[in-house]
């Protein structure tokens, strides 16, 4: 089930959608936030669309060329830990205390990003020189962080602020020291669905920045009610989803080739055109939580739910318009790390209550090839909790 876990993915040359304290399926358990960086260089994808059941394959390997960022929650707060798909020794960052989740996310090749937040309801982004391995502060602030990304020079950081005594929200901008602030809708409080979600996510030239923060499934029928809004890079709002045509719009990403926006509505999945300001329909009928784009514009993985509370992992062809499983299995949070292989989480059905469902995670990532149709599993354990990813 999706649950308020957060996941950001990240591959060399882009930004981090997000990442927000993503909301994502529920689950038992430790919590993690995985980020991926794709080794530089693509190969090109497979056209054979990926169905079935796949087989185990006989010796557990990773898909080559990606490393991971993970933050997995212990009885005495939450670790830092970052697998490289070259070894097979998870090498841990840094402890922090218990507390929201760090969304712990690569600014650069040898550079991460994470949230440290207080009992006191402040939180501070921190960085880290892989090299170094030594934290520094790059932003305090008096409240809650819930999202925050970087455009891919690091030129600018955008950030969400929500202060959860008063419910007052907005989102703040800084540029060379100097902070510009955008005030939003009160939050009066976050849901623990899945359509709970928060993100922030820089187009592929750094021109646009996408936001969706629709708490507790209020979104909108007046443009900025909802807070599913594009912005240009002087700050000025692109777009909003058009009322009455995209209502409850949620669940948005950018393609990695162009500044093509994919978002889901009330009716199905739709696509922006930064270029032309056009709307159109890509395909109806489908709905979905966290969308991840091939590098190569070809897919988009995604989780859905069926009417039995079974999680899938789907992909959607967009030369096609055709979605089809990944997998017969229940699996859920899918991203892709190459041209035809995609990390996600296995599911199994609960053992004792869920929230929200039947399903949770048992701990297990996966990868699993488009092309030769099977999955193995990365030497990495007790992930339970994850949610959106967000790919640069």
């Amino acid at each position: 089930m999706l649950d308020g876990a957060r996941v950001t993915v990240k591959q060399a040359g882009e930004s981090l959608l997000q990442s927000r304290p993503m909301r994502g399926m529920r689950t038992g358990g430790m919590t993690a936030a995985i980020m991926l960086l794709a080794a530089c260089g693509t190969t090109t994808a497979s056209g054979t669309t990926a169905t079935g059941t796949p087989t185990a394959a006989a010796t557990p390997t990773a898909a080559p060329g990606f490393r991971v960022l993970l933050s997995v929650t212990t009885s005495a707060g939450l670790d830092i830990v970052l697998y490289d798909s070259a070894s097979s020794a998870p090498q841990k960052l840094v402890s922090l205390s218990a507390g929201t989740p760090a969304q712990p996310r690569f600014i650069s090749d040898h550079e991460i990003a994470y949230i440290e937040t207080t009992n006191q309801g402040t939180s501070r982004i921190m960085k880290m020189d892989l090299a170094t391995r030594q934290p520094v502060v790059d932003l305090s602030a008096s409240a809650y962080v819930p999202a925050f990304a970087y455009k891919h020079d690091g030129s600018t950081l955008a950030y969400l602020l929500h202060n959860p005594s008063t419910g007052k929200a907005a989102l703040h901008w800084r540029t060379n020291g100097q902070d510009t602030t955008y005030a939003l809708n009160s939050v009066p409080g976050r849901g623990v669905g899945p359509d709970d979600e928060v993100r922030l996510q820089y187009s592929p030239d750094d021109k646009y920045l996408l936001m969706v923060d629709t708490f507790v499934g209020q979104q909108a029928q007046v443009p900025e009610t909802g807070q599913f809004i594009v912005f240009r890079a002087d700050d000025t709002v692109a777009f909003v989803p058009p009322s009455g045509t995209s209502t409850n719009a949620t669940h948005a990403v950018w393609s990695k080739q162009s500044n093509r926006l994919y978002y889901r509505d009330a009716s199905g999945i739709r696509s922006w055109d930064a270029e032309v300001h056009s709307v159109n329909t890509v395909v109806t009928g489908i709905q979905w939580y966290l969308p991840s784009p091939s590098a190569d514009g070809h897919w988009i993985a995604y989780t859905t739910i069926d009417s039995r509370s079974v999680p899938h992992v789907k992909l959607l062809d967009l030369a096609t318009a055709q979605s089809s499983d990944a997998t017969a299995l229940p699996r859920s949070h899918s991203v892709f790390v190459s041209a035809n292989t995609i990390l996600y989480l296995e599911e199994a059905p609960c053992t004792t209550e869920c929230l929200g469902g039947g399903y949770q995670t048992t701990g297990k990532i996966l990868t699993y090839n488009l092309t030769s149709k099977t999955e193995s599993a990365l030497p990495i354990t007790d992930v339970n909790s994850l949610s959106d990813l967000a790919a640069r």
